[in-house]
């Protein structure tokens, strides 16, 4: 049995009076993920930042698909994303 290489990806929170910089976590974040290889698509991107939930989402694929992140962070493949 295989098992999969994975890699922990985790982005630190904001204070609740600062969620600008939840925000530009998120689109830090997003901008590295496309460099790894990461594809969400044109109209996607990987990483957000909702302060509703206060919390970051994470794209799957480029349908939109997308988990809350648990822990602040994901999981992701590092056999793909070392191709």
């Amino acid at each position: 049995m295989k098992k999969t290489n994975r890699v922990w990806i985790e982005l630190e929170l904001p204070s609740r009076d600062e969620p600008q910089l939840g925000h530009g976590r998120a689109a830090a974040a997003s901008q590295m993920l496309r460099k790894l290889g990461v594809d969400t698509g044109k109209h996607y991107s990987p990483v957000w930042f909702d302060e509703k939930k206060w919390r970051y989402a994470f794209v799957l694929d480029s349908a939109g698909s997308f988990v809350w992140a648990s822990d602040h962070g994901h999981w992701f493949n590092l056999d793909y994303l070392a191709k």
